[in-house]
């Protein structure tokens, strides 16, 4: 209910509770004897109303009165403590209530005091639904310099928050990543501002990702209630040693989404971060809260990440894809969502000791082809999304040949866009490659697969046995 509805109606109620308390007073004041009334006019005196008024509740709502002569209509009398008792049973219908109010307030003088107080309270009342009052829903943002806003439907400001970056990127920058992830060339856009109920409260929340213009000076994520309080701020990344070298903590936020994930009505916030400008990147799992669940690094950008339920025991893994700069292929790490913690299965100077291993469930490594391999020194897979035959569908992000794998993470379709086609056709024309795209060039991309045992590369399909501990 809105402030000024709400006004209106304790209005009303302190009225009603003036009436009832004069009336109840008026009515009681002789206590229950059996005084008689011996005319109309003493019953409506009584009664507070005029005589005709008494004759029509005589005739409509049964009046209690009593006559000498039942033949004669003139001659009546009524006992107090029957009219008394007729008061409360025929005031328990709503209608008979609305008209004995209207009779006891609006025409008698005795309440005409009141008139400028209900009048006020039913024009609060119909400006709550019909006025020009202002919608709380939060519906939509808008970037002004280095500020936030958030609009309610009708495009009104509802509150702004001030970022304090004079190169916040612009408002059509933040438009493109707004709310869902949306497609773009070979790979998706994901959000980096969100409007959601993120801790089911029935209040929108917002989630913002700190954007500049040069990349730098970025990296926090805010989230703000429905009223513009800033309820917590994570900062993704930290200076980290890889191998020999030390690598900063200018980390920069790719994207994220907030889902529902373990089912317990409150979401999880997925978050995809990477050093600027090489090569360590972060996959990072908060709690409605701000709270940090886990988070892992990958030896190579990740782009994308998708939830399915690989070992049908009703809850969504994470998968999330990117490359791998070691061995310049593209990847895919699988995750428990308890379970997440560590650095990717690498060495020399890929490696961050630190970390210590990582606890995914499996990470696999795609085939290169010899398109891909003259077009880039470093593969990636630049999208995931669950098909709706429940298998997962990749697609890499140079030469854009697409793969289907099952719930094993198997492979069992390997496709040629139009894309790689082309690019395949342009390629043998230069001489920079001899390949036919035949059943044979597939089988060796079905069959160029490698998965992470805890140990080791293997072509079979296999859980990190190390995964859990």
């Amino acid at each position: 209910m809105s402030f000024v509805s709400l006004c209106g109606t304790k209005i009303l109620t302190q009225i009603v509770k003036i009436i009832y308390h004069k009336d109840t007073k008026g009515m009681n004041k002789e206590g229950k004897k059996e005084n008689l009334l011996l005319s109309w006019k003493e019953i409506a005196a009584y009664l507070d109303c005029n005589v005709r008024t008494c004759l029509r509740w005589e005739k409509k709502h049964g009046l209690p009165v009593h006559r000498v002569d039942e033949k004669s209509r003139a001659t009546v009398f009524a006992y107090k403590e029957e009219l008394d008792d007729w008061l409360v049973q025929i005031t328990k219908d709503k209608s008979v209530r609305q008209e004995f109010f209207f009779r006891k307030f609006i025409i008698n003088k005795d309440y005409l005091f009141l008139l400028p107080i209900a009048a006020a309270a039913v024009i609060l009342i119909f400006l709550s639904f019909f006025g020009p009052g202002t919608s709380e829903m939060l519906a939509d943002f808008k970037i002004d310099g280095s500020k936030l806003i958030i609009l309610n439907e009708e495009g009104e400001e509802l509150w702004r928050y001030d970022t304090g970056i004079e190169n916040l990127v612009d408002g059509e920058a933040y438009r493109s990543q707004y709310q869902f992830k949306r497609m773009e060339g070979d790979g998706y856009l994901l959000p980096q501002i969100m409007i959601k109920d993120i801790n089911q409260d029935r209040k929108s929340d917002v989630l913002f990702s700190v954007q500049t213009q040069d990349d730098f000076g970025e990296g926090d994520l805010l989230c703000f209630n429905h009223k513009g309080k800033l309820l917590w701020t994570y900062a993704v990344g930290r200076e980290l040693k890889f191998g020999s070298k030390v690598y900063s903590a200018d980390y920069r936020i790719y994207g994220f989404d907030a889902r529902d994930l373990d089912g317990d009505g409150r979401f999880e916030i997925i978050i995809l971060s990477a050093q600027i400008p090489f090569f360590p990147s972060q996959l990072i799992v908060l709690d409605a809260g701000g709270q940090k669940l886990g988070d892992y690094w990958n030896s190579g950008r990740l782009a994308d990440f998708a939830f399915i339920d690989l070992d049908q025991d009703g809850r969504k893994e994470i998968v999330t894809v990117g490359c791998n700069n070691e061995y310049g292929k593209g990847c895919l790490i699988a995750f428990d969502l308890k379970l997440i913690r560590g650095c990717s299965p690498q060495s020399d100077d890929y490696r961050c000791r630190e970390l210590g291993a990582g606890t995914e469930k499996y990470y696999v490594l795609f085939p290169r082809s010899d398109v891909d391999m003259c077009m880039t020194p470093v593969d990636s897979i630049s999208m995931a999304k669950i098909l709706k035959n429940g298998n997962l569908y990749c697609r890499s992000g140079h030469s854009a040949l697409i793969y289907e794998l099952n719930h094993n993470l198997e492979p069992v379709d390997v496709r040629f866009s139009h894309k790689f086609e082309q690019k395949h056709k342009e390629l043998l024309m230069d001489g920079k490659i001899d390949s036919r795209l035949d059943e044979e060039y597939r089988q060796n991309l079905h069959q160029g697969f490698l998965y992470y045992d805890g140990e080791k590369w293997v072509p079979e399909p296999t859980l990190n046995r190390n995964w859990w501990k």
